[in-house]
């Protein structure tokens, strides 16, 4: 057990060969890590526009490739545009914190991303416990040394992974060998010179998913929430620094209720005061999605923020195309 929780409880439910992306070969826990000069890289370019991204020097990274939008299960069918998938590498003298591991398609970034740990404390973390947030989570664990997991959500962390060639030995081993440390809901904790605080997310599908606030650098870490800004082309910035040429309201809560299905023809106050109240309480200059553009910039999250807040009325407006088909 670490700082009171069980082990047990990370992975309940889920299949002795869940883990396998962890105990196989290359993901050997005592692994030596990758070394780097540990500075500020800007954008490091790899094929499929695989980047990791200085989003505050020596301090803020974000990890991710872009895909076409069309493949995306989470978005209306007839979005022509690329969108970006993310993962986040926070950075101090002695710590690096990644912030969701992203797609596994998005390996070769997180690969770059590992010569930044230059052999300091890596601890990881996930919003909720999707191939799209832990896709990249058996490879960080596997490949660096003595990481530590924090853990806020429930289940079995890589329970969308089934190989049988795993026995029950093996998961018995890895829960004794990654340490881990608690960030449930509503717990405030400070890790070097990091202040996080770990919510429930109000915008969601899944429910076990958490938001998580960094004050140090002012970021608001929402997993699948504010992901409804993608590109124009596979090359354009991922990052939104202004507050024009926003998406329309209708446009945008068409692409909520395609991830939030729950808002069609709902109606849910309570939802959109939480909401109002996280943006009230918190001074957010950075919004990181794990898909979508990040936003950065006091100006340009409050545009983004009140735009979201009209979609989410509009949303409760907009007929259940499911329910429709049994009328």
């Amino acid at each position: 057990m670490s700082e009171g929780i069980n082990r047990r409880i990370v992975l309940q439910g889920a299949s002795a060969a869940t883990i396998m992306a962890i105990l196989r070969g290359e993901h050997a826990v005592a692994a030596t890590p990758r070394k780097g000069s540990g500075k500020a890289r800007g954008t490091l370019p790899f094929a499929g526009n695989q980047t990791v991204t200085t989003l505050i020097p020596d301090r803020l990274y974000r990890i991710g490739c872009v895909v076409k939008a069309e493949r995306l299960s989470w978005l209306p069918e007839d979005i022509n545009a690329f969108e970006p998938l993310n993962a986040y590498l926070l950075t101090d003298g002695e710590n690096c914190i990644f912030v969701d591991t992203g797609s596994a398609i998005m390996l070769p970034a997180i690969k770059s991303a590992l010569d930044i740990i230059d052999g300091r404390q890596v601890r990881v973390y996930f919003t909720r416990n999707e191939a799209d947030t832990i896709g990249n989570l058996g490879y960080i664990l596997g490949t660096c040394e003595n990481p530590i997991m924090l853990f806020g959500s429930a289940g079995g962390i890589l329970e969308w992974v089934n190989d049988p060639a795993v026995s029950i030995l093996e998961v018995r081993n890895f829960l004794g060998r990654i340490a881990v440390e608690n960030a449930r809901n509503g717990v405030k904790r400070d890790i070097g010179s990091f202040a996080f605080s770990y919510m429930e997310a109000v915008t969601k599908q899944m429910g076990m998913t958490q938001w998580a606030y960094e004050a140090s650098t002012k970021t608001l870490f929402t997993a699948c929430s504010f992901g409804w800004r993608h590109l124009a082309t596979a090359d354009a910035p991922t990052v939104i620094q202004s507050a024009s040429n926003l998406p329309s309201v209708d446009v945008v809560a068409r692409e909520i209720v395609a991830k939030c299905n729950w808002m069609r023809e709902a109606v849910f106050p309570e939802r959109i005061e939480a909401f109002e109240k996280v943006f009230r309480d918190h001074d957010i200059e950075i919004l990181a999605p794990v898909h979508g553009c990040v936003i950065r910039g006091r100006e340009a999250v409050t545009a983004h923020v009140n735009l979201a807040i009209k979609a989410m009325h509009v949303a409760s407006k907009l007929q259940d195309t499911e329910r429709l088909r049994y009328v």
